[in-house]
């Protein structure tokens, strides 16, 4: 089990299928997530995109998203 919360995404994260390039998570945009702390043990995060779904370490999320309080989509 995990802590639900927001993140916004700091740096757009790109795919390549086959010959295509897809847009995982965009800059500035707002993903649900869920933080798993396993005691002692290392910090993950599980992001929710619209299509894909990305599991990561707190050094990974640190470098690509950053927490939010709350849910607000405008971007400064």
């Amino acid at each position: 089990m995990g802590k639900r919360c927001f993140c916004r995404c700091i740096k757009t994260m790109d795919i390549i299928i086959g010959k295509e390039k897809r847009e995982l998570f965009k800059k500035g945009e707002v993903y649900d997530c869920v933080i798993r702390d396993n005691g002692n043990l290392q910090i993950n995060y599980k992001i929710y995109g619209a299509e894909f779904d990305l599991s990561c370490t707190d050094i990974e999320f640190r470098q690509n998203f950053t927490l939010i309080k709350n849910k607000k989509t405008s971007k400064k």
